[in-house]
């Protein structure tokens, strides 16, 4: 009753195989602390705590990735490419003509409206994921 939360969490961890910071305690729909102690808590046998697993998502848009949207004239071509906030747009644009099978045609890639650059970044353009890219022949 003395030892903190963050043990169950730690174990939890390991039996989930997911790391502790993705899992969350729950009681009555309130996160625990991880410092808390059930003592502290008042915590019985009778009582239920919700043990909750995080997804990835939060974790890939921390880590710099983001998932783009790119959309061409057909709806056959529209893609979703994941690409690192600090990498140069052409990464992007060369995936997307490899995958449609377009080579080295000109093509013309628009992000709100604006042209853009192969050697521009999705992180000075304040892209998101889910933004939207349209492609231009």
């Amino acid at each position: 009753m003395t030892d903190p939360l963050q043990k169950v969490i730690e174990h939890m961890g390991q039996t989930l195989k997911v790391p502790p910071n993705r899992i969350l305690l729950l009681l009555r729909d309130r996160e625990l602390a991880a410092d808390a102690t059930p003592g502290r808590l008042g915590l019985g046998v009778a009582d239920i705590v919700d043990c909750i697993v995080e997804t990835n998502n939060k974790q890939s848009s921390d880590s710099g990735n983001l998932q783009l949207r790119v959309q061409g004239k057909d709806k056959s071509s529209e893609m979703e490419i994941t690409v690192q906030k600090g990498e140069p747009l052409q990464v992007l644009m060369n995936h997307y003509r490899q995958a449609q099978g377009l080579g080295r045609r000109k093509l013309v890639f628009h992000f709100d409206g604006q042209k853009l650059m192969e050697t521009w970044t999705p992180e000075e353009l304040g892209m998101e994921s889910g933004d939207v890219i349209e492609v231009w022949s």
